[in-house]
């Protein structure tokens, strides 16, 4: 997962993972599973008939070079999910060229590209992806549109971002509004609309009482308005919630530091500033911890 500044892509670090999560559980999309042995033909014809996708019976070779797609897919996906961003670029890539027909696959090779920081590719296949399955109540879909919201916050084309936060938020069948609504609420704070963010943010817990991205990104808006101590209690209820990436814990854990540290209290300090260490030694909050703790001890 890439670094974000300021906390600009914290509902994108909990979309990854749940991207992630779709991609391993749910690989359907239009090609299905993968089927093997003799339940290839029956079970690949069927699926691509109930979707539309074919009209007459494929060729055999077409169906291997189908099946074996899939499953070179399947392999690049597990890549991603385990952070190996270039292995699974690589798997995809072949994948895509294998059959260039399978939103999931587009999907995949635009999250992968988007972490990997190649944000134009990322927007490229993302928006193909939509174009190869343009169902909106489809969960690959919407898993798409959320990861384009995502791309658009990291690329700070906010207005952009809300637009398409706001087509999940306003979709009856996408089962995770709280999602969508709290990175539409990034968006709103970046473009320093304070109250449409904390409603945004609201409406996520309301959804969702537990939902830590959403506690995170109002503790941060909180902070910015100079409210300490509810913004300490959003850090703790974001903590609580355990949706948080290592990297999420540490930005936690250092922003009520620093409050506590601004508060006078200076063991409060030291003890999330080392939580933060511990939980991201290498990373951005991991880093400026350690350097607070050096001045503080």
């Amino acid at each position: 997962m890439w670094s974000r500044n300021e906390g600009e892509e914290l509902g994108d670090q909990e979309m990854s993972g749940a991207t992630s999560r779709f991609l391993r559980r749910d690989r359907t999309g239009r090609r299905g599973r993968f089927c093997s042995g003799l339940a290839v033909f029956v079970c690949l014809i069927a699926i691509l008939q109930a979707f539309g996708c074919a009209t007459t019976t494929p060729a055999p070779d077409e169906v291997d070079q189908v099946v074996q797609a899939a499953a070179i897919r399947d392999v690049g996906i597990d890549h991603l999910a385990k952070g190996h961003t270039a292995m699974a670029i690589r798997k995809l890539q072949h994948a895509s060229k294998l059959d260039p027909t399978d939103p999931i696959t587009s999907l995949s090779l635009g999250e992968s590209y988007r972490r990997k920081g190649l944000l134009d590719r990322a927007e490229q296949h993302l928006l193909h992806s939509l174009e190869l399955n343009p169902d909106s109540t489809d969960l690959s879909h919407q898993e798409t549109v959320l990861s384009l919201c995502a791309l658009y916050i990291q690329l700070k084309r906010f207005a952009a971002a809300r637009v398409q936060c706001q087509k999940l938020v306003d979709d009856p069948t996408y089962s995770s509004p709280w999602r969508a609504l709290t990175n539409r609420g990034w968006a709103e704070f970046k473009q320093g609309e304070l109250a449409a963010a904390r409603g945004s943010f609201g409406q996520a817990i309301d959804f969702h009482p537990r939902y830590s991205p959403a506690h995170l990104n109002l503790g941060i808006l909180e902070r910015h308005e100079r409210h300490p101590l509810p913004a300490i209690r959003h850090f703790e209820s974001a903590l609580e919630g355990k949706r948080l990436a290592p990297d999420g814990v540490a930005e936690a854990n250092y922003r009520m530091a620093e409050i506590y540290v601004s508060l006078g209290n200076r063991g409060k300090a030291i003890e999330h500033f080392s939580v933060a260490l511990e939980r991201s030694p290498y990373g951005q909050w991991g880093s400026q911890s350690k350097s607070y703790l050096e001045l503080l001890r």
